[in-house]
């Protein structure tokens, strides 16, 4: 056969679908069903910590089918593809998008470097009550609009970049005044408050846990210099970031 015969040809064929699901009928094996499935996520979005316990369900083979011969990697392949769906629903329930898959792809990255099925378990139960805890926060909060949950997402993933009211405003087809009036109701805080906290925050983490300069945290934080970010990190947190390094430095997470 030529290769041209080749790349119209399935790497899966019917006939193997047809087997395995003969062989599956054979031995009584049904996958769950996706009424329970979407119960287990329908209780993360309620903020519900009944879904920790339930997302156990979610890496037994005898309701979730077969992935990998190999045990370890079978659960590890139900923690991504399980994770992967999570993530949909955390977002549905109103965590912002980038926080959302990055707390997926740092659990994830965990997974990949497991050595036991109980490890795995373990992540699976730490994500699982993550996002619950997260969702819990929103319900006890205020639930933000539209535009405002716009801007949120938009910081998250932007917040190393130059930033404005006015850009996003344009990015809405907002007034600028009317939105960051809406965004100090929503979030009790101005917009520019929210965006230096944010930025202080993970300068916060990368100060503790990496051995970048101050200049390349600074830079990589859109602060205009050095010695700008060293004034605001000070006035927000009552230390330089060299106090802080020195303080928070953890030796052991740096070099993961």
């Amino acid at each position: 056969m030529n290769e041209k015969d080749n790349a119209g040809k399935s790497l899966i064929s019917m006939d193997e679908i047809r087997s395995l699901m003969h062989e599956n009928a054979e031995r009584g094996f049904v996958h769950t069903t996706y009424l329970e499935e979407n119960r287990r996520f329908h209780l993360l979005m309620q903020g519900d910590m009944r879904a920790v316990d339930e997302s156990a369900r979610l890496l037994d083979s005898n309701i979730q089918g077969t992935l990998s011969k190999n045990p370890l990697r079978n659960m590890r392949y139900l923690f991504i593809v399980n994770t992967g769906l999570l993530t949909r629903y955390a977002i549905e329930a109103g965590i912002p998008q980038e926080t959302v898959y990055s707390v997926s792809d740092l659990y994830i990255q965990k997974a990949d470097v497991t050595n036991s099925i109980d490890e795995i378990k373990k992540l699976n139960r730490e994500i699982w009550a993550t996002y619950v805890r997260m969702v819990q926060k929103i319900k006890n909060g205020t639930a933000y609009s539209k535009p405002i949950m716009f801007c949120l997402n938009y910081i998250d993933s932007h917040f190393n970049e130059k930033i404005t009211l006015e850009d996003l405003a344009e990015k809405l087809g907002m007034n600028p005044c009317y939105l960051a009036t809406l965004f100090k109701k929503e979030k009790g805080e101005t917009f520019g408050a929210y965006l230096l906290r944010m930025r202080i925050y993970t300068a916060e983490s990368l100060l503790a846990r990496t051995d970048y300069s101050y200049s390349q945290i600074a830079l990589s934080l859109a602060f205009c210099s050095q010695s700008h970010f060293t004034k605001a990190f000070r006035a927000e947190t009552g230390f330089t970031p060299k106090e802080y390094r020195m303080k928070y430095y953890d030796v052991n997470i740096s070099k993961l």
